[in-house]
């Protein structure tokens, strides 16, 4: 370009005896110049493209499930049928083991036994130490044989089931650390570890027949504070999928009838490369074959690209595992 500048101001010397000549050498020079610009105003430019560098890193896998707490657990029912004479605990207060909780007055309906038997009043005791979770009657209630009186509860025994889609299975094991929470309190966090995994995948509800979960104990590694079984809770936990492997974010990942493939820029142009992959958190996903450590892959604007188009690309970067 700069030639041609030269060119259009330098007059030859035998320019200077021939003017007209030289005026046209002049208007052709500075032709030139503008053929020049509007070729290169037309030539394509580069296609500003996202790329990051496909790295060696952890798969780090998450795992999420709902639950609720569970514990140990009793339900108090009558033995026989008759009339609550006296109730001597009240809801939520605490109680010791064999404490009196109620007394009842069996009733003389069709029965034959002598009066003395019939009036030998019923008591109901607590069968451990614990909380008083439920009460279902009062002084003067009618009560039949089995109807639930109490349920007691003892919150220092309480560990969570948590209910685990059947498709995450793969990621659990007896000894993995799990965090706990709960809905009503967001501000507190349990930990926990999982000690047995139940040996059946069942629907959880006739909602959800299509979705099968598994049953998995969490005990505690500290007690659950004014918590009672049947509180809903939620379980995470961060699961090592793979110590090191080679990683790229799953929005580079395209199919074709070859299979999965991703745009790659070498030497400025774009070009599609088949690759094998293997594990995924959602996040990224494991490389088995088709790239090597620090190969550039585009993650944003090839939608429209052809192989062998030139590129600009711009490096950013990536999350490869969940927080």
């Amino acid at each position: 370009m700069n030639s041609m500048l030269f060119a259009a101001n330098h007059i030859p010397q035998d320019d200077k005896k021939s003017p007209t000549l030289g005026k046209w050498r002049t208007l052709a020079a500075i032709a030139a110049v503008f053929v020049a610009f509007i070729i290169w105003g037309a030539w394509p430019r580069p296609t500003p493209v996202e790329v990051v560098s496909a790295q060696i890193s952890p798969l780090i896998g998450h795992l999420s499930a709902t639950g609720e707490v569970d514990g140990k657990v009793a339900n108090i029912g009558a033995k026989t049928a008759g009339e609550v004479k006296q109730v001597y605990v009240a809801e939520g207060e605490r109680v010791a083991d064999g404490a009196l909780l109620a007394r009842i007055l069996p009733s003389p309906t069709g029965f034959t036994a002598t009066s003395a038997e019939q009036l030998n009043i019923q008591v109901i005791d607590s069968p451990f130490g614990g909380v008083v979770a439920r009460r279902y009657v009062d002084p003067g209630d009618t009560v039949s044989p089995g109807q639930p009186l109490f349920t007691v509860v003892d919150p220092q025994q309480v560990w969570v089931i948590a209910y685990v889609n059947d498709i995450d299975m793969p990621k659990v094991h007896e000894g993995l650390a799990v965090q706990v929470t709960l809905p009503a309190y967001l501000s507190t966090t349990y930990h926990g570890r999982i000690t047995a995994i139940g040996p059946l995948a069942k629907p959880r509800s006739e909602l959800q027949s299509g979705a099968r979960t598994v049953r998995v104990r969490v005990d505690l590694d500290e007690p659950m504070a004014h918590i009672i079984p049947g509180t809903e809770v939620n379980v995470d936990a961060s699961v090592p999928l793979r110590s090191q492997t080679l990683l790229i974010p799953t929005d580079a990942v395209n199919e074709n009838r070859q299979g999965r493939y991703v745009w790659v820029v070498r030497e400025g142009r774009a070009y599609q490369q088949q690759i094998t992959t293997g594990l995924t958190n959602y996040l990224a996903v494991e490389v088995l074959d088709g790239l090597n450590e620090a190969d550039l892959v585009i993650v944003a604007g090839y939608q429209d690209l052809q192989p062998g188009q030139r590129v600009r690309p711009h490096l950013t970067s990536a999350v490869l595992n969940p927080q």
